[in-house]
């Protein structure tokens, strides 16, 4: 509240005799390049010269027009010593927007310096007017549509590095149902899908993959989650691991099987090596059986 006061106070000085506010740039030489950053181009004339108090720089005349628009190469120290001052509202601008056309009031500056993961609507609005007015999901900079309400994406998941809408950095999307896509997750560097099929994903899925149907899972069987998708690709099912070839070597039973194959291969073959359209045969063991059978009968005859 006090710093408010301040630059309140501030701004009504600078208002009042034209010279701007009393700023810290790089040391007390305010007029030599570089000291400052530079002063905006437009309107004509602006120049730092040393402020009111030792030590201190400010601009030499603060556009009378205000610094809300209408400036080229505007910065923040420049927006400190020049404020705009939105209509409607009590709080200096103090910042330079994206474009450095002019000054606003985010609660951080709109710059490189800017804390990591730290934008909301409001800042992206401020900073950089209808074209980008949205925080993206994560946080990490602005876009130009809202993202997908929150209750409608998918878990966050771990693809490679990179951005997560950059093809390649996840497995493709399903193609069916239209509409899905990878999107940056609530987490930092997560990726999840941009809104889950109402319909749900342990059917009418083309091109499921696993990491799919872990940020989309299908419905559980009993404590299994379906979140992996089935050797088709046409949904996710609730196998114990995954369907697909980097599955651990002699892992199938029956029951992984059937969840990954359906009905035409729901049997593990008797090294568990893979799956099979009928149970395994007995006959071996049948005939061990019999022979022991045989041997007993000759023995006691």
């Amino acid at each position: 509240m006090a710093f408010l006061k301040l630059i309140i106070a501030l701004l009504l000085v600078s208002q009042i005799f034209g010279a701007g506010a009393n700023v810290s740039c790089t040391s007390a030489a305010c007029t030599t390049k570089g000291t400052c950053p530079d002063a905006p181009t437009a309107p004509a004339g602006l120049s730092w010269q040393n402020g009111s108090a030792s030590g201190k720089c400010a601009i030499n005349n603060c556009p009378a027009a205000g610094t809300n628009s209408g400036i080229t190469g505007a910065t923040d120290l420049f927006c400190q010593s020049c404020p705009g001052n939105e209509s409607g509202s009590i709080v200096p601008s103090v910042f330079a927007n994206t474009a450095k056309t002019g000054c606003v009031a985010p609660v951080q500056t709109c710059g490189s310096t800017r804390p990591a993961y730290s934008w909301d609507d409001y800042d992206c609005s401020e900073c950089n007017g209808a074209a980008l007015p949205y925080a993206k999901a994560d946080k990490s900079g602005c876009q130009a549509t809202s993202p997908t309400p929150k209750a409608s994406m998918g878990a966050d998941v771990t693809c490679s590095a990179g951005s997560c809408i950059t093809k390649g950095t996840c497995p493709d999307a399903p193609s069916v149902p239209a509409g899905l896509s990878w999107v940056d997750g609530f987490g930092k560097g997560k990726c999840a899908i941009s809104g889950c099929p109402v319909a749900g994903t342990s059917s009418g899925i083309t091109g499921a993959s696993d990491l799919f149907c872990q940020s989309c899972p299908g419905t559980p069987n009993g404590s299994v989650k379906a979140i992996f998708a089935n050797s088709q690709g046409s949904g996710c099912v609730a196998s114990n691991a995954t369907c697909g070839n980097n599955r651990a070597a002699n892992s199938w039973t029956n029951s992984d099987c059937l969840a990954c194959n359906g009905q035409s291969l729901q049997y593990a073959k008797s090294d568990k090596s893979g799956c099979q359209s009928h149970a395994p045969s007995t006959s071996t063991n049948s005939t061990i059986i019999l022979s022991s059978i045989l041997i007993l009968i000759s023995f006691l005859f």
